[in-house]
C-alpha cells in the first residue's frame, strides 16, 4: 500500500519501478490526453481519450497538430531541452459547444508529446459561445422563415393554376364545381335566391377563321375582363369551355340576373377589340334555382335559356325559369316572370 505521506523520491521510484502500469492507463484509461508528434508536428500516435475529446473514431495519422490548435500556434516549434510549451487545442464537437483540452508540449527524442487534460468554458467563454448559438438559430429560424413564406407561394401558385383557367385567368370548370356546390348548398339552406347566366361570344368560329387563333384568344381575354368588372365581389365568373363562360350570382333573382346579363351585353357590344373591324357581341341566357333543382337541372336550364337567345338572334339576353322563357330585347330591361 502506497504511503501518502511519502516523499517525492519515493513517488518517482514508483513511477520506474512499475512504468508499464502508468503506460497502460494513460493510454487506455487515462483522463489525460496524450499525443505524439514527429518534428514536423505530424499525428504519429495517441491514446483514447485524445480521440474522445476530438471526437474521432479511428486515430488521426498523418494528420497536423496544428489543425486542432488555438490560435494557430505551432506545435512543432523548437524548445530548450527540459522545457514544456504550453499548448491549448480547440474542438467543435457535434456542432455543439466549443471544446477544449489544455496541456503542454514536450520536446522528446527529435519528435514531440502533448500532454493535455480537458478545460470548461470560462463564464466568458460560454457566453460568447451561446451568443454566437443565439445568432446561428436566429439566421437558421429567419431562414426557415423564408423557405415556408417561398413553400407558402408555391403552394398559392399552383393551387392558382389548378383552380383557374390558364387564358382568362378565371375560376376553370374544377373550382366551379368546388364553389358551386357551395353557393347551391348555402342558398337551399338559407332560402335565398341564386341564379346563374350563361354567357356566348357570337360568331367567335368566324373570328378565328378570319383573324386566326391568337386575335380570338385576345378577344375571350378581353370578354372575360368585361364580365368580370360587370360583376360584384361575390359573384362567380368562369370559363365554362370554348367561348362560353357561366356566372353565378348569389342573392340574385331573375330580374338581378337580367340586369346583370343586360349590363354585360352592352358593354361586350361597346367595347372596342384592337384588330377586329367588326362587332364582336354576345348572347346570354339566364335562370333562377328552384327548390327542385339539382345542379344538372339549374345549369341545363341556363344553358337552354342560352340556345333561345341565340337562336332568337343573338346578342340578347333570355331569362328562362322551370316553366317558361322570356326573350329580352337588346335594348330594354328583362322583365322577371
Amino acid at each position: 500500500m502506497v504511503d501518502h505521506n511519502a516523499p517525492e523520491a519515493d513517488l518517482k521510484k514508483l513511477f520506474y519501478s512499475r512504468p508499464r502500469i502508468f503506460a497502460d492507463y494513460l493510454l487506455n484509461a487515462g483522463r489525460l490526453a496524450v499525443i505524439l508528434l514527429d518534428a514536423a508536428g505530424t499525428i504519429r500516435d495517441c491514446n483514447a481519450f485524445f480521440l474522445e475529446n476530438a471526437g474521432l473514431a479511428e486515430k488521426p495519422f498523418g494528420l497536423s497538430i496544428n489543425a486542432f490548435l488555438r490560435d494557430g500556434q505551432a506545435a512543432a516549434k523548437t524548445c530548450g531541452a527540459g522545457d514544456c510549451l504550453p499548448v491549448k487545442l480547440t474542438f467543435n464537437l457535434n456542432a455543439s459547444l466549443e471544446h477544449s483540452l489544455s496541456g503542454h508540449l514536450l520536446e522528446i527524442d527529435g519528435g514531440y508529446v502533448i500532454f493535455a487534460h480537458t478545460v470548461r468554458l470560462t463564464d466568458n467563454e460560454l457566453v460568447a459561445t451561446l451568443s454566437r448559438l443565439t445568432d446561428e438559430l436566429t439566421d437558421l429560424t429567419r431562414e426557415l422563415n423564408k423557405k415556408n413564406r417561398e413553400l407558402a407561394a408555391a403552394n398559392e401558385t399552383i393551387t392558382r393554376l389548378m383552380m383557374t383557367d390558364p387564358l382568362t385567368g378565371l375560376a376553370n370548370r374544377r373550382q366551379l364545381s368546388e364553389m358551386m356546390n357551395r353557393e347551391l348548398s348555402l342558398a337551399r339552406r338559407s332560402g335565398r335566391p341564386l341564379a346563374a347566366l350563361m354567357a356566348d361570344i357570337d360568331h367567335f368560329k368566324s373570328i378565328n377563321d378570319a383573324y386566326g387563333h391568337a386575335m380570338g384568344d385576345k378577344v375571350l381575354k378581353q370578354v372575360a375582363q368585361i364580365l368580370r368588372d360587370a360583376c360584384r365581389k361575390e359573384d362567380i365568373v368562369a370559363r365554362y369551355g370554348g367561348e362560353e363562360f357561366l356566372v353565378i350570382l348569389p342573392d340574385s333573382g331573375a330580374g338581378a340576373a337580367a340586369d346583370c346579363g343586360e349590363r354585360m351585353r352592352k358593354a361586350v357590344a361597346g367595347a372596342s377589340f384592337t384588330g377586329i373591324d367588326r362587332p364582336v357581341t354576345a348572347s346570354f341566357g339566364a335562370t333562377v334555382l328552384t327548390p327542385a333543382d339539382t345542379e344538372d337541372d339549374f345549369l341545363k336550364r341556363a344553358d337552354a335559356a342560352l340556345y333561345e337567345a341565340k337562336a332568337g338572334g343573338r346578342n340578347r339576353v333570355v331569362v328562362k325559369n322551370a316553366a317558361v322563357a322570356v326573350p329580352a330585347n337588346t335594348e330594354q330591361e328583362v322583365e322577371k316572370q
